[in-house]
């Protein structure tokens, strides 16, 4: 995936399509991982902080499937057009962000259930269950478009 072109509002993005085919996969199944339980702070025992940790879990369970419902319009046939090496994406502001908020929570979300790991860069300790390989591949995928999608030079 790469930046084609960016002018008015409005990012083109030329996607391979492979990339097209997962980028779109993760749309329609998003989310792919469960409300977590969201931790204000790891000392903190007292009744206002778990008062705070619910209302947070809360406030996050609503804004992820507000995601949920806004990924359905990144996916119309508008905004993808077939060209000869693939598929071009265009997005306005609203849908580029709300694209990668997706793709952070996806990126978080497996983290969580990766148990949180401090090095990402590490392999998962031997032997890595399918759930460890499918999360971190599904992490490592959100980044990659992550990483397109903050591209700031045009390569057209």
């Amino acid at each position: 995936m790469r930046l084609l072109a960016q002018a008015g509002g409005k990012w083109r993005y030329h996607l391979l399509p492979g990339e097209a085919d997962i980028l779109r996969g993760l749309l329609e199944k998003f989310p792919f991982t469960a409300p977590g339980a969201a931790a204000i702070s790891r000392t903190e025992v007292n009744l206002e902080a778990r008062e705070r940790e619910t209302w947070l879990q809360e406030s996050m369970a609503e804004h992820r499937q507000q995601l949920q419902q806004l990924a359905v319009p990144l996916l119309a046939q508008d905004r993808w057009r077939q060209t000869a090496t693939g598929y071009q994406l265009t997005l306005d502001a609203e849908a580029r962000e709300i694209l990668l908020q997706i793709l952070n929570d996806i990126r978080v979300g497996c983290w969580q259930v990766l148990g949180e790991p401090e090095d990402l860069d590490l392999p998962p300790a031997p032997p890595a269950s399918p759930a460890e390989v499918a999360g971190r591949n599904l992490m490592d995928l959100a980044a990659y478009f992550e990483m397109a999608l903050l591209e700031d030079r045009a390569t057209e």
